[in-house]
């Protein structure tokens, strides 16, 4: 009796000994599986409210700024006190009237017309020096569409420092009424110092000193409105190149009698104006058509391009190329397959000029695709080095199809017309021209960045480990004793 029954104690102590183990292996895997699952703590996130969405305020003529709220059925009654309370993100719906302000946007937000439709929603800015000023990198993003912004002394439209600003199917009619004599252009839409940004499907008429520009920013510039508007709250501006906007669709007329249609211009060292692209607009009845050009010394105007726009009846040329001062850069632009007819004074209408009005000419110019109508020269070249002429279809009122230095795209040539070629012409280069108004975008990450596949796999391996040691262990805790107490 005394062996069976320290038989039968031993047994029980096994039996408990190894449950204990068991349990203390299962606590071990716990804390194993705490500590492989650590690295990804950071990924779970607590639960929080949802963030409110951005406002939306409204403007009506009849809403009042002391009592409206901003909705729908209590309005503001003018944009500027809606400006002043929106935050980054913010919508404002401009209802039908006329509101005589200056709106300047330091924030990131959309200024759209109620209706749609800009002859609803008309900013007259007469006695004040722009009807929109969008200023500062925080206001990147802004959009401005549907409205009409008229009578400014200076631009209608004005983004300085900023970048992504979509101005789209909007009127802008009648601004640079009385100009500051310190700003380089008053057009009445002006991006300075902006990047990225799109002026597109808007009616552009009317305005004394042309219609769209863009320009870089700073030493030129840096303070008119310190000088000229000491209380617009327009800051001074920061030097900023004009690079990568694209002006597109719009309807440019009647900017007379100074300066041109669409201008593309370089005033500061250091800055300058590259990739822009013009493109389908049609452009009728200005002083010039387009202009790329670099306007004080050491500035730049690089890789822009002209495509297919339609450039009628301007006064001095329908697009013009040039260069003014010493240490100037004006190289590698593209004027492809536009229709350019009936540019310039008579008797001597020129469709495109290229050429230096300073010391140094310009370079690199390509001019493939375009088809030139009643013009006294199609193409005038003056003081410029390598211009590349093909593929361009001359009409029979072309007089002179190219006068000037020209060096051939290899296998093309200009067509059409009964016209003559003056001066030089050499055939020496092959180049192939891509002309696109799409813009590619390369966004550059710094630092590394790592798919995690090498890592995951290390505690993807360790975690199944430790789970497949955890159902084991319960296994055994649990089936085995069934199976002891069977054999009992």
């Amino acid at each position: 009796m005394v062996i069976s029954s320290g038989s039968i104690d031993f047994r029980a102590g096994s039996r408990s000994r190894a449950g204990r183990n068991a349990r203390s292996i299962l606590v071990a895997s716990v804390v194993i599986l705490v500590f492989a699952l650590a690295p990804f703590a950071t990924f779970v996130a607590p639960v929080r409210a949802a963030s409110p969405p951005p406002p939306v305020y409204y403007v009506s003529p009849t809403g009042s700024d002391t009592t409206g709220n901003g909705s729908v059925s209590s309005p503001f009654a003018t944009i500027t006190h809606a400006v002043a309370l929106a935050t980054a993100g913010a919508t404002i719906v401009v209802g039908p009237g006329t509101y005589p302000e200056m709106v300047v946007v330091p924030v990131n937000l959309k200024l759209l017309s109620q209706s749609s439709l800009a002859s609803t929603a008309i900013i007259d800015a007469t006695g004040k020096i722009n009807g929109i000023a969008v200023v500062g990198s925080a206001s990147a993003g802004t959009v401005i569409e549907g409205l009409t912004v008229q009578n400014a002394d200076d631009e209608g439209i004005y983004v300085q420092d900023s970048s992504n600003v979509v101005i789209e199917n909007n009127v802008v009619a009648h601004n640079a009424l009385s100009p500051f004599a310190g700003v380089g252009e008053a057009k009445g839409i002006q991006l300075t110092g902006t990047v990225d940004s799109t002026v597109a499907g808007n009616t552009v008429v009317g305005n004394e000193y042309g219609g769209i520009g863009i320009t870089d920013v700073g030493a030129i510039n840096p303070s008119w409105n310190v000088t000229a508007a000491p209380n617009a709250g327009v800051p001074t501006a920061t030097p900023a190149p004009g690079n990568g906007n694209v002006v597109s669709g719009n309807l440019v007329a009647a900017n007379r009698p100074n300066h041109c249609a669409i201008v593309i211009s370089a005033y500061n060292s250091g800055q300058g104006v590259s990739n822009n692209v013009v493109s389908g607009n049609t452009i009728v009845d200005n002083q010039n058509g387009v202009i790329i050009a670099a306007d004080t010394p050491n500035t730049v105007a690089v890789n822009n391009t002209i495509l297919s726009n339609a450039i009628l009846n301007n006064g001095e040329g329908g697009v013009v190329v040039h260069s003014n001062a010493p240490g100037d850069v004006v190289a590698n632009n593209l004027i492809a397959d536009n229709v350019i007819s009936a540019d310039g004074y008579p008797p001597t209408l020129e469709g495109i000029i290229v050429g230096g009005e300073g010391p140094v000419p310009v370079q690199v110019t390509t001019i493939t695709g375009n088809t030139f109508q009643n013009e006294a020269i199609g193409i005038q070249i003056v003081n410029a080095k390598t211009t590349y002429v093909g593929g361009n279809v001359m009409e029979a009122t072309v007089r002179l199809q190219v006068n000037g230095t020209v060096t051939n795209i290899q296998g093309t040539g200009s067509t059409g017309g009964s016209g003559s070629t003056g001066g030089t012409v050499t055939t020496t280069v092959s180049q192939t021209v891509t002309a696109t108004a799409t813009q590619t975008v390369t966004s550059t990450t710094s630092g590394t960045v790592s798919s995690g596949e090498g890592g995951l796999s290390f505690y993807a391996a360790l975690l199944t480990a430790v789970g497949t040691l955890i159902v084991g262990l319960i296994a055994g805790m649990v089936v085995r004793p069934i199976r002891e107490s069977a054999g009992r």
